[in-house]
């Protein structure tokens, strides 16, 4: 009588194969998004942010059609940003699009590629006006007002043409905004400026943005403080200018801090131009006026400038390829 072979089932040498492969993966992955998040990301934001008094922490890493998610949050204000991943390309924001186009009956499947602008496709004013759409303590909408007054300091004649207005809603007789309620308060008072003080606007804002030092930049900018304090308290006056940009913001459906909207009309993207550099808001300017101005022959800035607080305007790392802003 021959003795049978102990013999181990296929089936269980497969599912040990399968288990191992599983855990062995589960931990590259687990250590390949540690190294991430405590190597790669700094770097290539402290790179990126090119301003070593910006505070940011990194939250929760993951892998997303493709690329890494991760929540950044930057001196108090929490983003959701992308890396791409061979951590050469960084992205403040992304345009998600639905893979299958949503329809309504009767309604027209529309293509989710938007198409570039040119000169020709902005629409014409005999009083041309370029307005950005903010919120005073994203990074990007900061930039977007340093590249307004660079504009305006190299080409004062363009301050007539540019408007800043600002993104938030008044619910139960208080303003709101993206970024909570210090946001909201410092687009308050820079409205109640623009609209009572319009002198001392670009002034104080040139300060705020540097630091985000207010009661400073006030003092130092020559606000008269009680008459701001008057407008910002009062319903009838600083909350009534603030709804009338939220309207209109509302009516162009305005979410992304900054938005550009030519001649109260048309949205339009300042990379579709050369960047969110100075130049690029002549050119719109230019190209949405009936009769162009004289100073649309001469050239102005075409150099990226600090997105975020920061003491210095211009940013030794081009990223003019990042249609960054902060969206709700």
């Amino acid at each position: 009588m021959t003795k049978q072979k102990n013999s181990i089932n296929p089936i269980i040498i497969a599912a040990i194969v399968l288990i191992t492969a599983f855990f062995g993966y589960k931990y590259y992955k687990a250590d390949k998004i540690n190294r991430l998040k405590k190597d790669i990301l700094p770097k290539a934001l402290k790179k990126a942010i090119n301003n070593d008094q910006t505070e940011f922490t990194i939250g929760e890493v993951k892998e997303v059609s493709g690329v890494y998610e991760f929540t950044l949050t930057v001196n108090g204000q929490k983003y959701t940003s992308y890396l791409s991943k061979d951590g050469k390309l960084l992205f403040p924001s992304v345009v998600k699009i639905e893979t299958t186009p949503t329809t309504t009956p009767g309604q027209k499947t529309t293509n989710t590629e938007q198409k570039k602008l040119t000169c020709n496709d902005i629409k014409k004013s005999k009083t041309a006006n370029l307005t950005a759409y903010v919120v005073s303590q994203c990074p990007y909408g900061l930039q977007m007002q340093r590249v307004f007054k660079t504009a305006i300091s190299e080409q004062p004649e363009l301050e007539k043409y540019l408007t800043v207005k600002y993104i938030g809603a008044v619910e139960n007789g208080k303003i709101t905004s993206m970024h909570e309620d210090a946001e909201a308060q410092e687009n308050l008072r820079q409205i109640c400026i623009r609209e009572e003080q319009p002198t001392l606007y670009w002034p104080y804002v040139s300060c705020y943005m540097q630091e985000g030092k207010t009661d400073e930049c006030l003092a130092t900018s020559g606000v008269d403080t009680s008459g701001l304090t008057k407008c910002t308290t009062d319903k009838n006056k600083g909350l009534k200018y603030a709804e009338k940009d939220f309207a209109q913001a509302n009516k162009f459906n305005v979410s992304g801090s900054p938005t550009l909207i030519s001649n109260n009309s048309q949205a339009v993207s300042e990379f579709d131009f050369g960047g969110r550099v100075a130049n690029s808001l002549q050119d719109i300017v230019c190209c949405g006026s009936q009769t162009k101005p004289g100073f649309c022959e001469n050239k102005i800035s075409t150099a990226e400038l600090a997105s975020s607080f920061s003491t210095t305007d211009t940013a030794s790392n081009q990223n003019t390829d990042q249609n960054a802003n902060c969206g709700n």
